[in-house]
């Protein structure tokens, strides 16, 4: 049986507390590596660069309260933009991520679940991501999955900077973060 420490008169789990724990440092690690490399490339990074956690309050979907939803978007010097989408609850964390030049080109996409079967199996990823810039608030996004493509949308910048709102094609939902 796991054991349990008491926090201000709560219970946790030390499985809770090691998951938490490791969720914070995959964050910590994520953002200082954001803020270094937005000062590396020469130019003005772009407006999605930064990190943005999930607004559920703001959105219009099903989010449970005990979820976290934080993307991460950052330029490297070579112009790829690198993204990660990190998900996780008191019981496990997910994370989603790409490199790749706003050229409408394909670029593999990998996940926790990918990375596993790869290195279990040698199998390559099946998702593909591709982007397109709109304008500097706006990027056209597609995912496919064995060559089909699974879903695509926008990602538009507010022009204060501190919103970030993602839509799907055929879809009325909308996730809205807020920039960390």
């Amino acid at each position: 049986m796991p054991s349990k420490s008491n926090y201000g008169g709560v219970f946790v789990s030390s499985r809770y507390t090691f998951l938490l724990c490791s969720f914070a440092v995959v964050i910590g690690g994520f953002l200082l590596s954001s803020a270094r490399s937005q000062t590396a490339p020469a130019g003005r990074s772009p407006l999605i660069a930064g990190s943005w956690k999930l607004n559920p309050e703001k959105s219009n979907i099903r989010f449970p309260s005990e979820n976290i939803e934080i993307r991460q978007y950052r330029m490297r010097p070579d112009g790829f933009l690198v993204g990660l989408l990190l998900t996780g609850n008191a019981q496990a964390y997910h994370y989603l991520q790409f490199t790749a030049k706003s050229d409408g080109k394909d670029y593999p996409e990998y996940s926790d679940q990918i990375v596993a079967d790869m290195i279990a199996t040698g199998r390559a990823t099946p998702r593909i991501y591709s982007e397109t810039i709109i304008d500097e608030y706006t990027t056209e996004w597609t995912d496919k999955a064995d060559g089909r493509v699974t879903a695509s949308g926008r990602k538009i910048v507010s022009q204060d900077g501190k919103t970030l709102t993602i839509t799907t094609n055929g879809s009325p939902l909308q996730r809205i973060y807020d920039r960390q």
